[in-house]
């Protein structure tokens, strides 16, 4: 098998891939990297395409962030999922090949920093020069369960705040325009100023999104009084839906919004016969680990691999004290 490493791709060849991976999320498809590519500043999408007899067998998306000469390599960033997309002819030890090319293009001297993310369980074991660390996602199964044996899973507290929703009036529907998907990213930001974290994704980012696939790209939005107070977007491949962000106003907190958001979203992945609803990693947060575990998640271990070089480790601490510094 050749593996090689592509600028682009055939859209119909690497659709075709997806398809036919049933562990392929939506962050493996060439819209997501279309959109991190189109707003993300220094952000490019590369392909490992591994074939065979010239036939595409296999492949792994990656992006390259490139800032002042510096490159980070990710499959894929921001947290979402990554790694080995193996198509029906894909021969034994097709994602181990590829894991080996991505360790390959980290040792680099440009490469700072790689990280891949394997969701699928596809790697068993860490190449030469990636380190393993074990994450956990949140996930509630749906699969041959009615609406009530979900919901019967929920604890007292989730239970508890959504009938406070529903009783101060507070509604859910999906985003139907470009304006829901940029209120979407005005409440972000608002999030990010209360965590103190850098927000990298502005409005071209969201007026992008607005024009994808609805039935992929799902966002909810609650409202209260006619204004929209909070939202929750989720993406969808296969038989799970992933969600990425549950956001909402600083003074709406009190009126448990993003509850009422999370159970309509289960329900609905529910009605569309889904198999799982992934609430993600809770990068080791105790409060928000809680929140998604009182919606009856169970932990769904994954590995993570990375690489980082001490220069590049060193300019990032480096980086870090200035912004406290300006702060």
């Amino acid at each position: 098998m050749l593996i090689d490493l592509r600028r682009a791709v055939e859209p119909d060849e690497w659709g075709r891939l997806v398809r036919e991976d049933s562990r392929a999320t939506f962050f493996h498809t060439l819209p997501w990297m279309s959109l991190l590519a189109g707003s993300q500043p220094g952000m490019r999408p590369l392909f490992l395409m591994g074939s065979l007899d010239g036939e595409l067998v296999c492949a792994m998306p990656l992006v390259r962030i490139r800032r002042m000469g510096v490159s980070v390599l990710a499959s894929m960033p921001y947290g979402t999922f990554g790694g080995p997309l193996l198509g029906r002819s894909a021969p034994a030890g097709s994602a181990r090949a590829l894991v080996a090319a991505f360790a390959r293009l980290a040792a680099a001297p440009l490469i700072g920093a790689a990280h891949l993310t394997d969701f699928a369980g596809r790697i068993q074991e860490a190449p030469r020069g990636l380190r393993a660390t074990r994450e956990a996602a949140q996930i509630v199964r749906l699969s041959s369960r009615t609406a009530e044996e979900i919901s019967a899973g929920f604890k007292p507290s989730a239970r508890n705040k959504i009938r406070k929703a529903e009783a101060a009036g507070v509604t859910v529907r999906r985003a139907a325009s470009e304006s829901d998907f940029l209120e979407y990213g005005d409440m972000l930001a608002e999030c990010c100023r209360r965590w103190r974290a850098r927000c990298g994704f502005g409005p071209p980012f969201f007026r992008a999104m607005a024009r994808l696939d609805p039935e992929a790209v799902q966002m909810w939005l609650a409202e209260h009084e006619g204004r929209i107070i909070a939202g929750d977007l989720n993406f969808a491949m296969h038989d799970m839906v992933v969600n990425w962000g549950n956001v909402s106003r600083d003074s709406a907190r009190a009126l448990a919004p993003n509850n009422l958001l999370h159970a309509a979203a289960i329900e609905d992945a529910r009605r569309r016969g889904m198999a799982i609803m992934n609430l993600g990693a809770s990068a080791g947060i105790e409060g928000v680990d809680a929140f998604k575990a009182s919606f009856g998640a169970e932990p769904a271990p994954f590995m993570q691999f990375t690489a980082e070089k001490p220069w590049h480790r060193a300019l990032r601490r480096a980086a870090g004290r200035t912004r406290r510094e300006d702060a």
